[in-house]
């Protein structure tokens, strides 16, 4: 099976630009604050620390697409990652 690496590619730089808004947002800014609904925009004019810890957190979640979308890059047949798999796999 043939990767399509332009594919990949985009999907990673998507990642980044969307987590980094969360991240954007967490640090108190407020451009397209206003697209998320009048009482996301109410509470970020404002926010509280718990507020401030979900959108950190939004922000790493957002990441973990990253992970995925390496892991498609990895050249499974390669035989050092098919000896740390197998050992893994016994543990």
């Amino acid at each position: 099976m043939q990767r399509n690496y332009w594919i990949i590619t985009f999907g990673i730089v998507w990642t980044i630009i969307f987590s980094s808004m969360s991240f954007y947002w967490a640090m108190d800014g407020l451009l397209g604050v206003r697209s998320l609904g009048a009482s996301i925009y109410e509470m970020s004019l404002n926010p509280s620390p718990s507020f401030i810890t979900i959108v950190w957190l939004t922000g790493f979640i957002k990441l973990l697409g990253l992970i995925l979308l390496l892991i498609l890059l990895v050249q499974w047949k390669n035989p050092i990652i098919i000896r740390i798999l197998i050992t893994l796999r016994k543990l």
